[in-house]
């Protein structure tokens, strides 16, 4: 069974998730941390914990697109070798 996909588009699209979450979570993150440092309150308790159950998601979220992003690399990477051995050995071939 072969499953087509764009691997480019899945990648572009996968990198482009992660750039943006991780500059979500990052003001999130010095945020909470400014809180915590100088005591802000700027959230109730219950405000705080859905604050770090969505930074956690984020964090999942982050992870799974990263690793999508890697393995369609090295699919794209198994791919490109693939064809430089098979150029490789056709040029051999022709050569004798």
């Amino acid at each position: 069974m072969k499953i087509q996909f764009n691997r480019r588009k899945i990648e572009t699209f996968c990198i482009l998730i992660v750039f943006v979450l991780v500059i979500v979570l990052a003001v999130l993150a010095i945020l909470a941390v400014a809180d915590g440092i100088f005591a802000w309150d700027i959230l109730t308790r219950g405000m705080e914990k859905i604050a770090f159950l969505f930074m956690s998601v984020l964090g999942i979220i982050i992870v799974a697109a990263f690793l999508i992003s890697l393995m369609t690399n090295l699919s794209l990477i198994s791919i490109s070798f693939e064809r430089i051995a098979d150029s490789l050995t056709k040029d051999k071939k022709d050569g004798q």
